[in-house]
């Protein structure tokens, strides 16, 4: 037990006189990518724009996701030191800078200079770059050639995600603007248990509580993904309007107000593992 306890005192002391040598240096790209990112797991985050999640670990179903990150991991390994052409693979010095210069920032000012830096990228439909009217871009590939909604929030999250940030703390959420009238994509990090959202229709980050026209289909991250569900649909499956006290679920579904009753057969379908028709942004 006494050499446990001198061990411990010993490890303690090391660290103590360590730590602020280890603060002094500089960092650098190469080790920012040699150290393992901080622990990830699935932890809740605060409710996202007033609705209720279910959790689905295989993004498999999420192609664009999926071959986007795919895409990115080549053009990290392929990336030569410098070069002079318009090609993603020559954007990497760029990229390097931003995460170098975002790594030692505090959270919060973590995501107010990415906001800043990749809100300025120039926005370009898909269609115009690809000829598709749905791609998701490497951050690369953005930087290269500008990119739709979902592109500036792919950058944002993997420019903060090899700046430290966890994933449990960050998902890009796929949603319908309702006052536009057309679906879009953001990204929202929790910070302190208030959901911080950066957007690339606004020139700040702002609570995601601020936006009351969005209404999200689904969120995502590398560790899975998560289906939306509006807090009165789930409140009217519960007690539905006209229906016997002894209903069930099942009985619950037929009683239900139209607009509910899609919802609740998506969530339906979700818990039987069967793929939903997923959308993609378009702004």
């Amino acid at each position: 037990m006494r050499w446990s306890r001198l061990c411990a005192n010993a490890a303690v002391c090391l660290f103590a006189a360590i730590m602020p040598a280890l603060a002094a240096m500089p960092l650098s790209l190469a080790d920012l990518r040699a150290a393992p990112m901080p622990p990830s797991f699935i932890a809740p985050m605060p409710p996202l724009f007033d609705t209720q999640e279910i959790f689905h670990g295989d993004t498999a179903p999420f192609k664009q996701w999926t071959d986007m990150r795919g895409r990115m991991n080549e053009e990290y390994a392929t990336a030569p030191p410098s070069c002079g052409s318009r090609q993603p693979e020559c954007e990497m010095d760029e990229w390097s800078q931003l995460v170098v210069t975002v790594a030692p920032l505090p959270l919060r000012d973590k995501l107010d200079r990415v906001n800043l830096a990749l809100n300025a990228v120039p926005y370009v439909p898909s269609a115009r770059n690809w000829r598709r009217a749905a791609y998701w871009e490497t951050p690369l590939e953005f930087l290269a050639y500008g990119g739709q909604c979902q592109d500036y929030a792919i950058a944002k999250y993997m420019l903060l995600r090899e700046a430290g940030v966890p994933a449990d703390q960050m998902r890009i959420v796929v949603l319908r603007a309702t006052a536009l009238d057309e679906d879009h994509a953001v990204l929202v990090v929790d910070v302190d248990g208030e959901a911080l959202m950066l957007d690339d229709k606004r020139t700040g980050v702002v609570p995601a509580s601020a936006e009351t026209s969005y209404r999200p289909y689904y969120s995502i991250n590398e560790l899975g993904w998560w289906q939306h569900v509006a807090v009165e649909t789930i409140a009217l499956a519960q007690h539905p309007a006209g229906a016997p006290s002894s209903s069930t679920f099942a009985d619950s579904l037929e009683t239900a107000a139209p607009s509910a009753l899609a919802g609740l057969r998506k969530v339906g379908r979700l818990i039987d593992s069967i793929p939903l028709p997923f959308a993609e942004p378009s702004s």
